[in-house]
């Protein structure tokens, strides 16, 4: 089976490529996906240790305001190493699960935004990056709803360099390109791995 991470910054257009990947049957793991259903119907668990780290205000009734815990963590650095550990675990729980459920699958795809900065290259055989120059990236990010500049710009100056991660990656695409070129590009190189390493 070949790992194939997939990976990029903020905004990069790696769910648009992931979503590409997944409407062509490709097996993929969504890290956002998992972390997107952990907020939109959170379980006790969750609820109670975001209440234990002190983000209890951004919880109403059973719902949790995400934008509000954003907000929070970037003033709060030991917030958010509290909040990003218990989420990576879950997610790498989701992860490890999905890997072994998939063993005699030919490829499989692992969506990892911070794939470079927790160090995950070693459970990839091969790295993608999704790249797109920071300031179309900062223009697509402040179309997201809650999203502030302040909080934007402290989640890349968190993220890896892009000229690190171009240098740790096998492949990039592109995506400051029509989208018709970035799919295109996403199937030559899947066509290349499937012929040089299967």
């Amino acid at each position: 089976m070949i790992i194939v991470g997939l990976t990029g910054g903020i905004a990069s257009g790696k769910t648009t490529v992931c979503n590409f990947l997944k409407n062509r049957k490709f097996l993929v793991h969504d890290s956002d996906v998992v972390v997107k259903k952990m907020y939109s119907t959170p379980n006790k668990n969750f609820l109670n240790y975001i209440k234990k780290i002190g983000l209890k205000k951004s919880i109403k009734g059973k719902k949790i305001n995400k934008p509000k815990i954003r907000e929070s963590i970037f003033k709060n650095k030991k917030q958010r190493k509290l909040l990003e550990k218990y989420i990576h675990k879950e997610v790498k729980e989701s992860r490890d699960r999905f890997l072994k459920n998939k063993k005699k699958s030919k490829i499989v795809f692992l969506d990892i935004p911070l794939l470079f900065e927790k160090k995950l290259e070693k459970i990839c055989d091969i790295i993608i990056l999704v790249y797109c120059p920071a300031k179309i990236r900062i223009r697509r990010a402040m179309q997201r709803r809650g999203m502030t500049k302040k909080v934007l710009l402290s989640i890349v100056n968190s993220q890896i360099n892009d000229k690190i991660k171009k240098k740790k990656s096998d492949f990039i695409i592109n995506t400051n390109c029509s989208k018709s070129k970035s799919f295109k590009r996403t199937k030559n190189i899947i066509e290349f791995i499937l012929s040089n390493y299967a």
